[in-house]
């Protein structure tokens, strides 16, 4: 019986340094990962660097682009957006775990909303300020966008929006596709021209949007639009990083 209890002891012993082992490893692990993961750090891009992680995108073939600088802007550097009735913007691919880092966080200004836009319509969807989270994103080619465009790529995506009239934190399907939820970040005229910080949990934002659990962004995107209500928008953004 004391050998049974022996070997028992031994059994339970290792066990338990086994699960001690996997839980430092992991809390080891844990301990290294960056708190935050930083995707762009506008403020001390080398302007001449801009374009090296950070691609244009366009959203149709034709008509003219959204124009993208590094400026300084109320004392610090921050890429400007001016649109001049024009739709493009700005993408960079990466591969991140929303079960690691959940948390997306930006800065964002604007100087005006496009008149008679409207949030649910083709006719009115331009907004100041949008920041995309892109999942299973094509490769920024001629091809990648026409697939995606015609349905054969699986590209999905959260859009955050400076809201026109949607009241903030509202979900909203895009007029365009049911591949793109919107979410409204913030809203209305009664932040012009004031830096906006937001933080959104965008694993969360994602099981609302689309019902189950997300897989991995591939990718993040920002945009400034002003085609569909043919007017001139200036907007700014700061850095964003994605944080735990």
């Amino acid at each position: 019986m004391a050998k049974l209890r022996g070997v028992i002891y031994l059994s339970w012993l290792t066990m338990a340094l086994l699960c001690c082992s996997y839980e430092a490893s992991a809390a080891s692990a844990n301990e290294a990962m960056p708190m935050q993961i930083r995707v762009a750090n506008f403020s001390s891009t080398n302007p001449q660097q801009l374009f090296k992680h950070w691609r244009p995108y366009r959203f149709s073939l034709f008509g003219s682009s959204t124009l993208y600088h590094l400026v300084q802007h109320d004392g610090q550097q921050v890429l400007q957006a001016i649109s001049k009735k024009t739709a493009s913007g700005l993408i960079r691919n990466l591969t991140l775990s929303l079960t690691d880092y959940p948390t997306l966080n930006w800065r964002w200004k604007t100087t005006s909303l496009p008149k008679n836009a409207d949030d649910h319509s083709k006719q009115g969807d331009d907004h100041s300020a949008r920041l995309y989270v892109i999942f299973e994103a094509p490769q920024t080619s001629l091809l990648g966008w026409l697939k995606n465009a015609v349905g054969l790529e699986k590209t999905h995506a959260l859009n955050y929006i400076w809201a026109n009239h949607a009241p903030a934190n509202a979900l909203l399907t895009s007029p365009y596709t049911d591949r793109s939820m919107m979410v409204a970040a913030n809203s209305g005229s009664s932040q012009l021209d004031q830096w906006v910080s937001l933080s959104r949990n965008v694993a969360a934002d994602y099981l609302r949007a689309f019902g189950h659990t997300p897989p991995p962004v591939s990718a993040i995107a920002i945009m400034t639009d002003g085609d569909n209500s043919n007017v001139h928008l200036t907007s700014y953004y700061g850095d964003i990083y994605f944080s735990r």
